[in-house]
């Protein structure tokens, strides 16, 4: 296909717009999933239209096998080389960088996805012509708390409708389709060893993992259950010529110290099932390689596949059969064939190859800590594994704008990318466009996402964490607070919102009220300041020398295992009874009476009982000294 160019306000794109392109040199488009989406065309400067090729002008081309015209926004124009100018431009999705979502929020549910994709339309500050569909049920949630541009929210950010829902993207022109599984799965098999070989195939299979060591240990490190055999392999093991194994902690998956045999099960169910032992997939097809070889009638079929398409992968020297899909195309836009596809995973480097097969594969995220030298062994082997190239990015009069680090000596295809300018220093595993799942930026923010678990660390001259903080969990050390991995707080004072914490002793202050607890006593009144109209309960009261009581205040009422009791707080009773020593005083004069039954007797025999009532009339205060009731009743009128 011949590229058409058309103007920077153009929408819709069945026509010649302004011209074809009819002079291209060279025209490719890239995709990725859930990534980049990109067109590179060079073009001579006397080319037709050349004077018509602006920024932000739209060039339209075929970007792959069986798929409509996309779009493509010019962003870059090189200077004329030799009268040639190279030209980037992204797919017209990239608009989407330039519209902002309002914060909107959407409950768990299986419409959610939907929901949160019209939300993003419903709530753009700009008028938007694209339309979003899924089919994708995942039950979660979704909540935008500050402003962002509409794409940063598909895909790229943490909370991000990629993060939460995970599918597949496609962009059609205006149409943004979230699919649950973009692809189809096709019988076209791809017989590494056999058809093709590739340098980073070759360092997957030699970094397969064969094999775990599980083990068990508590919280304290004093108890360890290991198994007499210590590794539990793959089936595939013996095919491979040495065998790499790894430790597996399985701790956090029992409450209670298992057995040997039940260690031996999960293992072996969990080697089972998570795929250790077949070489994670990772190779590039390069048609204009394999062009004029015996190789190239077997590969010819992989022309028909599509981004995301699933397709068989055999390993035939290791007798291996495993499925992997299609993660990147590179296209021939004038010859409307692939140049390139890849199978698997994106390119990565060494370090990524392994680390990522150890993490991904075997390691278990719990709440315990590695130690300081862990974190410290894991930076270093990282940064001591690294290949790569360093890329000056300079401005126009020929001074130095950024730098790029990059696991590839071409920026159009790196992967993994170190950028360092005015701004900032970021990281991306997504190419030199992002995003940037990792940065410091100028502004004082600091971003720390990606793949693995992330982490912070920090810790003193004695390898002593000071503060670590992951998914899992938080701790910190300080002179006057510290907080464990199972979230327990030890602190010298600690302030809440409308509360305070000190010694042991809880102040709560409401609008009206006020409520202290303070060593086995609760303290309380209406007001905004403790202590104003104070009134209490004490519990486990010493009266009379004696514990196991309950008082209240401002006049007490007394509640012991001998007698309940009323006082005025000044050490006079104003009424008590009990077991010993029983008094019955009414303090005010006033007319009443006291009822109270004895000599009562009850013969079970005949089911009969009797007693004597006694009733006094009270008119002034009555006191009786120290006589025992300890038969029957008294009751007040």
């Amino acid at each position: 296909m011949i590229p058409i160019l058309f103007s920077e306000s153009s929408n819709t794109f069945t026509s010649n717009g302004i011209g074809r392109l009819s002079d291209v040199i060279s025209c490719e488009v890239t995709e990725e999933r859930n990534g980049q989406y990109e067109l590179q065309m060079t073009y001579p400067s006397t080319g037709a239209h050349f004077d018509d090729i602006k920024l932000r002008a739209i060039i339209v081309a075929k970007p792959s096998a069986g798929t409509n015209n996309q779009p493509f926004r010019i962003y870059n124009i090189s200077k004329p080389i030799n009268g040639k100018v190279t030209i980037n431009a992204q797919h017209i999705s990239y608009d989407l960088s330039k519209n902002v979502s309002m914060p909107f929020s959407v409950t768990a549910s299986s419409s959610a996805c939907n929901q949160s994709l019209q939300g993003l339309l419903s709530n753009a500050v700009e008028a938007c012509p694209f339309t979003f569909s899924t089919d994708v049920t995942t039950v979660a949630s979704y909540n935008q708390k500050a402003p962002a541009s509409i794409r940063q929210r598909l895909g790229g950010v943490e909370g991000s409708i990629l993060d939460q829902f995970h599918g597949e993207y496609e962009f059609d022109v205006y149409d943004v389709k979230f699919w649950k599984d973009r692809g189809q799965t096709k019988n076209i098999p791809l017989r590494y060893g056999k058809n093709i070989t590739d340098i980073k195939q070759e360092e997957e299979i030699s970094n397969t993992i064969t094999g775990i060591v599980p083990f068990w240990m508590d919280n304290e490190g004093n108890n360890l259950v290991t198994l007499p055999e210590k590794v539990v392999y793959s089936p595939n093991a013996s095919a491979y010529p040495q065998k790499l194994t790894v430790p597996m902690d399985f701790s956090s998956d029992y409450e209670n110290q298992p057995t040997e045999a039940q260690l031996r099960t999960h293992a072996q169910a969990y080697v089972n099932q998570s795929g250790i032992g077949v070489p994670k997939v990772s190779i590039d097809v390069s048609f204009v390689n394999l062009a004029d070889t015996e190789e190239y009638k077997d590969l010819i079929a992989l022309q028909n596949v599509n981004l995301c398409d699933t397709i068989p992968v055999q390993f035939e020297p290791l007798g291996i059969s495993t499925t992997a899909k299609i993660v990147k195309t590179e296209y021939d836009v004038l010859s409307e064939k692939y140049k390139k596809v890849t199978v698997g995973s994106l390119r990565s480097n060494l370090a990524t190859a392994i680390t990522d097969q150890n993490n991904a594969i075997v390691t278990q995220t719990n709440a315990k800590f590695s130690k300081v030298p862990d974190q410290i062994d894991n930076a270093t082997a990282w940064l001591t594994s690294s290949g790569g190239y360093v890329v000056a990015v300079k401005n126009q009069d020929g001074s130095w704008k950024e730098l790029l680090f990059l696991d590839d000596d071409d920026i159009d295809t790196a992967v993994n990318v170190l950028r360092i300018n005015e701004n900032g220093i970021g990281f991306s595993s997504n190419g030199v466009d992002g995003p940037y799942t990792q940065a410091w930026t100028l502004d004082g923010r600091l971003v720390i996402g990606g793949t693995n678990v992330p982490s912070i660390t920090v810790y003193d001259d004695n390898d002593n964490i000071i503060f670590e903080a992951s998914a899992d969990a938080m701790v910190w050390n300080a002179q006057n607070s510290s907080m464990d991995e199972y979230g327990t707080i030890t602190c010298d004072e600690a302030i809440l919102s409308n509360a305070h914490i000190t010694n042991g002793m809880i102040t709560m202050i409401g609008t009206n009220s006020w409520l202290t607890l303070d060593d086995g006593a609760i303290y309380g009144g209406a007001g905004t300041v403790a202590g104003q109209n104070e009134t209490s309960i004490e519990f486990d009261t010493a009266i009379d020398n004696q514990y196991g009581s309950i008082r209240t205040i401002s006049n007490w009422l007394l509640i012991d295992s001998n007698y309940i009791g009323i006082n005025d707080g000044k050490g006079q009773n104003l009424f008590y009874f009990g077991l010993s020593g029983d008094v019955v005083t009414l303090f005010e004069p006033h007319t009443s009476t006291l009822q109270y039954m004895t000599d009562f007797q009850i013969d079970f025999n005949t089911q009969t009982a009797t007693w004597t009532n006694v009733t006094i009339d009270v008119v002034q205060n009555i006191t009786w000294g120290t006589t025992r009731f300890r038969k029957g009743l008294i009751t007040g009128h």
